[in-house]
């Protein structure tokens, strides 16, 4: 303390009668709380039956419409990446930029969703038709349904049309078809476009014949299993262009180009989804980065930037995807749920 200099006191009847005035206002408050009901200040929209259906209708068909967009954008990238790697293939198919559909192929559940939002009906028609393609170049629209090829009709599907399970052998015959008559030349297509029906020639460029299918799922996946590519919406979302999208296929054509399913197959190596490959981790750490460095190749083949490679494969959830055991790759492309 300073001499000279009063201590400075509080002066503490003032502090007292402070305290003792909130503490009484504070009381007053919690009991009048005590005393009454709280009500709620916001009200919340009660819907009707009939608009809550119409909102979940909005929905599907937001979705369905959003699967189309990204079927035409995976079949841009695979047109591109099929044709340019030729030479390198052993197998071969005619590549035209289609991408075929049928209400048959969803499930029940979503049948009518899908006749409405993508016009889909229960034979094969065009659900997508990828940009730069011959497809395009011949005047085929998103929604024409496909009768004939060749003059030749289309396989139906039997069964019940709301009621039966999700099929696809009826898009996978139509597109036998296809790529039988597509192998000799230029094919006259039957179609139906609304109440019309009309013809248009179909040509097509040679490439490779692997085909890349889009899985509805959440799961961060891509995989190989020697015929096809296949490609998940969460792993297609992460693939935020059309580079790193390329680099994510083109390791997965690497997969098929270099026949890694047939040679675990043939040296009795259990296998999961390809990726990863295999449960031994020798012929797993093999086979990936075989894909790796021919995936590249091929990528920059097709004209992509390859510069987007590291930063996809650091990416946490894309190295978690490729080190993850799956179940073992379907035989053909799968029906959606």
């Amino acid at each position: 303390m300073t001499p000279g200099r009063p201590r400075h006191r509080p002066d503490l009847r003032r502090v007292v009668t402070s305290h003792s005035w909130r503490a009484c206002l504070a009381a007053l408050v919690l009991a009048a709380a005590g005393c009454s009901e709280l009500h709620p200040q916001v009200a919340y929209p009660q819907l009707s039956t009939e608009q809550r259906s119409a909102d979940e209708a909005h929905a599907q068909d937001a979705l369905l419409d959003r699967l189309r967009e990204q079927d035409r954008r995976v079949a841009a990238v695979a047109y591109r990446l099929a044709t340019a790697s030729l030479e390198l293939c052993a197998e071969k198919a005619p590549q035209t930029g289609l991408v075929l559909s049928s209400a048959r192929q969803f499930s029940p559940r979503l049948r009518a969703v899908a006749r409405r939002a993508l016009g889909l009906g229960d034979g094969v028609s065009i659900e997508a038709v990828a940009p730069g393609t011959p497809a395009a170049r011949s005047g085929l629209r998103e929604g024409d349904e496909l009768m004939a090829v060749g003059g030749a009709g289309l396989q139906a599907v039997g069964g019940d049309p709301d009621r039966a399970p999700a099929n696809y052998t009826g898009v996978a015959s139509a597109q036998a078809a296809l790529d039988q008559a597509l192998a000799h030349g230029p094919v006259t297509l039957t179609l139906r476009r609304g109440a019309d029906v009309l013809s248009a020639t179909l040509a097509s460029e040679p490439g490779c014949g692997y085909d890349v299918q889009v899985l509805p799922s959440r799961e961060l996946n891509a995989s190989a299993d020697g015929r096809h590519v296949f490609i998940t919406t969460a792993l297609l979302r992460y693939a935020v262009d059309d580079d790193t999208l390329a680099v994510v296929l083109g390791h997965e054509f690497a997969h098929d180009v270099l026949h890694h399913r047939l040679k675990l197959d043939q040296a009795g190596i259990a296998r999961g989804v390809l990726g990863p490959l295999g449960s031994n981790p020798a012929s797993q750490l093999t086979a990936e980065r075989e894909a790796d460095y021919v995936g590249l190749y091929l990528t920059a083949r097709a004209g992509y930037d390859i510069s987007a490679a590291p930063r996809t494969a650091a990416r946490p959830r894309y190295r978690s995807r490729r080190a993850r055991s799956g179940r073992a790759p379907r035989s053909r492309p799968p029906a959606r749920r």
